[in-house]
């Protein structure tokens, strides 16, 4: 991103100033988080998450284990491949998983570092690793014959246009489609997440730096991560929904998050906002592709699915009104709807 946002850091320094602000910030903080919980919730009492398929253990090039898992395991006739974004797992396909259940083969899988995912080498947290991964969750998990659709979010996104790029021998023959879902084709180093301009050059100039550093001490960093949890779904609604999210929905997102191993959270958020072009994107021109905007992501803002849109002229845009960054959380129906469009199109 996944997901994609300041996260853990801005998190801390968010406890960190509501601490130094004393009765005043914490009142501030408070008062947030009730409003958030008074929101109107369109999915209060949905369990999300709660769907299990056939488990299936893949190893990577390097040897590391890539958690995946298939609904409909007797189905051939078409693959639906769901990369997830970053920070997040399988599970933030949560609805996406029900309404697709008569496609097809649905594969989910976590990504290194994520979920049930093992952990992994600190310097394989990086975007150019991510094809490969994918690359062998398909080949564990779907049949030779069978066509695929890649859909992704955020860093699954990425991970799949790296992999066109990586197979383009696979594009149209065995990759029949691509949902790219509130994801980006590079430049996230200039990203301003809805910030002050005089403070996003700050945040440009110093995360790069602060994450790269990070890395080789995230061990030591996650007993003390989440001593600000009230902090950190603020942030998580700001900067990752759009103004009238789903409380659950944030909440949901928010406890992916902070079970992230921070290794992987700031190598792969490092390598994402330091790569300037993290793909041409022209192998995806050879087969069907949609691209889903948000009308309030901070994260990849629409700007870049335009960027996208201009590198594969032939692909589908459509933009999710009012959602932010976790649109196939917060506007379930819509995604859904312009996924299946696509998958059935195919």
């Amino acid at each position: 991103m996944s997901r994609r946002r300041t996260l853990m850091w801005a998190a801390t320094a968010l406890g960190t100033a509501t601490a130094a602000g004393g009765v005043a910030g914490a009142l501030a903080q408070r008062h947030a988080a009730r409003r958030l919980a008074l929101r109107p919730d369109p999915y209060a009492g949905e369990v999300l998450g709660a769907r299990r398929g056939t488990p299936v253990s893949v190893v990577a090039d390097d040897g590391t284990r890539l958690h995946a898992e298939i609904d409909n395991p007797d189905r051939d006739d078409l693959a639906i491949v769901f990369s997830h974004g970053w920070t997040l797992t399988r599970d933030s396909w949560h609805f996406q998983r029900e309404a697709f259940q008569d496609l097809g083969r649905l594969v989910f899988w976590d990504q290194r570092g994520h979920g049930l995912s093992d952990s992994a080498a600190h310097d394989t947290y990086r975007l150019w690793q991510l094809p490969h991964d994918l690359r062998a969750v398909i080949d564990a998990t779907v049949p030779r014959h069978t066509p695929v659709v890649l859909v992704g979010h955020s860093m699954g996104g990425m991970t799949i246009m790296r992999f066109a790029d990586e197979y383009p021998r696979l594009m149209g023959t065995k990759i029949k489609g691509a949902g790219l879902v509130c994801t980006s084709s590079g430049g996230l180093g200039e990203v301003t997440l809805g910030l002050p301009a005089a403070l996003a050059r700050v945040t440009q100039t110093v995360l790069p730096r602060a994450t790269r550093a990070a890395t080789p001490r995230a061990l030591a960093f996650e007993r003390s991560r989440r001593f600000s949890r009230t902090a950190s779904l603020l942030i998580e609604d700001f900067i990752a929904f759009g103004p009238d999210a789903s409380p659950t929905a944030v909440r949901f997102a928010e406890e992916l998050m902070s079970h992230t191993r921070l290794d992987a959270l700031t190598g792969f958020l490092h390598s994402m906002i330091a790569t300037p072009e993290i793909s041409p994107c022209s192998p995806l021109s050879t087969i069907d592709t949609l691209i889903i905007a948000a009308e309030n992501d901070r994260l990849t803002p629409v700007e870049h699915s335009l960027t996208l849109a201009t590198k594969c002229p032939k692909a589908r845009l459509e933009v999710i009104p009012t959602s932010g960054h976790m649109a196939m959380l917060e506007r379930p129906t819509h995604v859904s709807e312009h996924l299946q469009t696509l998958i059935k199109g195919i």
